[in-house]
């Protein structure tokens, strides 16, 4: 999703090839992506829209799985990752949903009724009051 909100890509994959999955933790049943293709046939759009970003927004995110398939993001892709400026305890409770919480974002309660853009347009709108907040500091 780019920072309008305009979804560049919204598909799930296969996990055949996963080694250790935890539902807990990102909402997907490994049941609900058997019939899904998987990542290496959306890796090329996935690094052309790489190719084309200029900054890439996360939240506690890493590359390394992307990078482990072979998707890279380039050197000059700026990487900005709101937990890092969001850290209050150092602990568990920094999370997404905290985040949220706190910027007044509407994120679902229920981790199973969440989707990939439920996420993205979370980390976005997140990403945008900060900038808010920020410039309100500045012009103090």
């Amino acid at each position: 999703m780019d920072t309008n909100d305009n979804v560049l890509f919204n598909h799930a994959f296969n996990t055949k090839l996963v080694d250790w999955w935890y539902s807990d933790l990102n909402g997907i049943k490994p049941e609900e992506t058997f019939n899904q293709q998987q990542f290496e046939n959306y890796k090329n759009k996935i690094q052309t829209i790489f190719n084309h970003a200029s900054k890439l927004i996360t939240f506690n995110a890493s590359t390394f799985f992307l990078e482990k398939q072979g998707v890279t993001i380039p050197t000059n892709t700026i990487l900005e990752d709101l937990a890092d400026p969001f850290r209050v305890a150092g602990d568990e409770n920094d999370t997404i949903d905290s985040l949220c919480t706190y910027y007044g974002y509407d994120l679902p309660n229920n981790i199973y009724s969440r989707t990939g853009i439920n996420y993205v347009r979370a980390v976005n709108y997140c990403w945008h009051e900060m900038n808010r907040y920020r410039q309100a500091q500045e012009n103090k």
